[in-house]
């Protein structure tokens, strides 16, 4: 099939954006965080309004039996596309990725009509999954909200023999699971002296002497000495995927890709050749500084570091990343075990890239500090940076002042309830979103205008006798990225680039591979190819793949 690829031009770059930013200026503030309902409704009014650009479907059910929503944006047959997978909310407490994938989405489509826009989507598709664990993302609108990474599966997590048998409890009845500190003799942590609202570990090297035993909210049921071990929410869908397993781990579930809500994410993609890239949206960070080339850790039976070859891309996108976001100061947020963005990479063999698209933005120094005049230090406490970041911003309810409550679990003893509330460090309102969206929106594009483009150049036919045809010409992926990942060689799983002469009735190719099958082609790269033909009447040279799209140039044999 014959596709005609867009030019990579400056020009054409800066219109898109400017489109982009006239469709965001139109795009009023969201509300507050959707629960699985909201979303389903967000999402089917746009494929109700952008139509024959847009395919809802669900592709599976969480185990509570609510959608895993695929929203595909595009013009035409998507599969027949290169396309990047954009996916959200796998770790449940991260609302704010849901809804920046979904914003994405809707200011995309709301510039559609532009025809910058229009060729864009044109010439790719949009493979959007705005939420993975819709189970542990509901417990935002429900009671008592807490924050939950599992799904909605019964575990025991304590290994007891029972199931969900201490869970949090709502002890100061104000709907929130916050936390609880006792004073004691034995406890270990003190109240900081940048923020007394916050809890921090002794240090022992200070002469610092613990106060306070910290808990969650909630009390020993079981009376086994813990608390909360084992409520609600079950599987952490973002230890469950097959990288680097974490085995008898609590949350992870009884083997990897156990649960439906994985599986249907990793289904689809396994059978979605198309797939050039997988941009996540969660708390682990591979985007403001890329992950370094590492010998020793891909000459293992196990490779666990970036290949040599993807290293610079990783570098290239993380610059550009960088530079269209205007994003600093990200505080370091390395990848769990069994997470989504890494299985992407090492087992599904796709560039993988992920960002929490929002963090507590660095507090800037006071002059007097500046000038080393005693000016108080920022605190490098995330906690008391958040606290301050939301203090200044007028950033309500988000933390529970302490408050004095009788525990059953220590009677006589005073203890207190308070602390940071559920969500709010990792998701801020959703009006401090729109213009993060608007950012990222910017990157996303500014990245498919750098994918792979091949094309096929310098073609020369020269007849010779006997009724042959020599056909030379060069392939060239004109791109600002390569073709293919190197890690995706070594998965084996990934296409290959392709080079295929196609003959017809009485055609022969007598010399040269008809096909060539090759690892992935670099940016700027070209190869020369030349084939011996017998025969007459027309040919077609193609070249590419399913992610990079396929080059087709028709050849008159003489």
């Amino acid at each position: 099939m014959k596709h005609r690829f867009l030019p990579t031009g400056l020009a054409g770059v800066l219109s898109c954006f400017a489109v982009f930013f006239q469709a965001a200026a139109q795009t009023p503030p969201a509300g507050p965080y959707s629960s699985s309902a909201q979303l389903a409704t967000r999402l089917k009014t746009l494929t109700s309004r952008y139509g024959p650009l847009t395919n809802l479907q669900s592709i599976g059910k969480s185990r509570q039996g609510k959608d895993v929503w695929l929203l595909t944006v595009g013009r035409g047959t998507a599969a027949q596309k290169p396309a990047i997978a954009i996916v959200a909310g796998v770790q449940g407490a991260h609302l704010a990725g849901t809804e920046l994938a979904v914003q994405l989405a809707e200011k995309l489509l709301a510039a559609s009509g532009q025809d910058s826009v229009a060729r864009l989507l044109d010439s790719k598709t949009f493979y959007i999954f705005p939420s993975v664990n819709p189970d542990a993302q509901e417990q935002f609108v429900a009671k008592p909200r807490y924050e939950r990474t599992g799904n909605g599966a019964d575990t025991d997590d304590d290994r007891d023999g029972r199931l969900n048998e201490d869970p949090f409890e709502d002890l100061n009845k104000d709907g929130l699971i916050t936390q609880i500190r006792v004073e004691d003799p034995t406890g270990t942590f003190i109240a900081s002296k940048d923020d007394p609202r916050v809890l921090v570990k002794a240090d022992p090297a200070k002469s610092e002497t613990g106060r306070y035993l910290v808990i969650s909210e909630g009390t020993d049921n079981d009376k086994d000495g813990a608390f909360n071990e084992d409520g609600a929410g079950g599987v952490a869908l973002d230890k469950n995927f097959t990288f680097d397993y974490p085995f008898f781990t609590p949350g992870s579930g009884e083997m990897p890709v156990s649960e439906p809500e994985n599986r249907a994410l990793l289904d689809f993609l396994y059978k979605a050749p198309n797939v050039y890239a997988v941009f996540t949206f969660g708390p682990y960070n591979n985007l403001s500084e890329a992950p370094k080339f590492d010998r020793t850790k891909t000459t293992r039976r196990i490779i666990t570091g970036v290949m040599e070859k993807d290293a610079p891309v990783g570098d290239q996108v993380s610059k550009l990343y960088n530079s269209q976001t205007a994003l600093k100061d990200a505080p370091p947020m390395p990848p769990t075990k069994g997470n989504f963005a890494q299985t992407a990479y090492y087992h599904y063999g796709r560039f993988s890239f992920s960002t929490p698209g929002w963090w507590t933005p660095k507090a800037t120094a006071s002059a007097d500090t500046m000038k080393g005049k005693g000016g108080a230090k920022p605190s490098d406490n995330d906690d008391v940076k958040f606290l301050k970041w939301a203090d200044a911003n007028n950033v309500r309810e988000v933390f529970v002042n302490w408050q004095p409550i009788e525990h059953p679990d220590f009677p006589g003893r005073k203890a207190e309830v308070g602390g940071i509330a559920p969500f709010a460090k990792l998701n801020p309102p959703v009006s401090f979103l729109n213009d993060i969206a608007d950012k990222h929106l910017k990157f996303m594009t500014a990245f498919v205008r750098q994918m792979p483009v091949i094309d096929v150049v310098n073609l020369r036919t020269e007849s010779l006798s006997g009724g042959l045809t020599r056909v030379t010409a060069q392939v060239i992926n004109r791109g600002l990225l390569p073709t293919g990942s190197e890690i995706g060689d070594r998965v084996r799983f990934v296409p290959k680039m392709k080079i295929e002469l196609r003959t017809g009735n009485g055609q022969t190719v007598v010399s040269g591979r008809k096909r060539i099958l090759r690892s992935p082609m670099a940016a700027g790269e070209s190869m020369e190819v030349t084939f011996l033909v017998s025969g007459t009447g027309r040919a077609t040279l193609e070249a590419g793949n399913a992610m990079t799209g396929l080059k087709s140039i028709d050849i008159t044999l003489k």
